[in-house]
């Protein structure tokens, strides 16, 4: 038994090898986390990317309400599909964006100032060919408007479980939702 306990002892205090141990350890830890932040900061990075284009698509609203059409040559309304091919120019960081990206444009009524709620349908992927019903309203002169975009994306690494907690749809896409509110300018 004391032989036993002696090279308990001994194995105790050998100091062999305690750099791999350690290694072994907290490596693990440390990759899990280095593709937390990697995955998150993509994610950011696209969200940060749209909310900018975002802002091109509202300055083309506030200062243009109408476009020539290229292919009869008349004066016409902008459209959603024209504000998400202006925000889809202004960044690459959404890939198949004009499949993915959805408007959303409304008029706040001033007397009483109510919002839309926060939920901003996305499309579902699954069927790309149901659009929701969302509202596409410019409105008028001095008219205070809100205007939301919603893009799903994937993950980096679809395998890591990370990602900020944002809405996920069934096919594991991320919502990203970019909003602005602005005032119609006097034509």
């Amino acid at each position: 038994m004391t032989g036993l306990l002696h090279r308990m002892r001994t194995f105790a205090r050998d100091e062999h090898a305690t750099a791999t141990m350690e290694f072994l350890i907290m490596f693990p830890i440390v990759i899990t986390m280095f593709i937390a932040v990697f995955e998150n900061g993509v994610i950011l990075t696209r969200q940060v990317l749209m909310e900018r284009s975002l802002d091109e698509g509202v300055r083309l609203l506030r200062l243009v309400r109408n476009i020539t059409d290229e292919t009869t040559g008349q004066s016409r309304a902008l459209t959603s599909v024209d504000i998400a091919q202006a925000i889809c120019d202004n960044t690459r960081a959404i890939p198949n964006c004009l499949e993915v990206l959805v408007v959303d444009l409304r008029v706040i009524d001033t007397t009483t100032y109510d919002l839309p709620t926060a939920d901003v349908a996305c499309v579902d992927r699954r069927d790309l060919s149901i659009r929701p019903a969302n509202e596409f309203r410019q409105g008028q002169d001095n008219e205070l408007v809100v205007i939301r975009v919603c893009a799903i994306i994937d993950r980096i690494l679809p395998f890591s479980g990370f990602g900020l907690n944002l809405a996920r749809d069934d096919t594991g896409g991320l919502h990203i939702v970019a909003s602005s509110i602005f005032v119609n300018e006097p034509q």
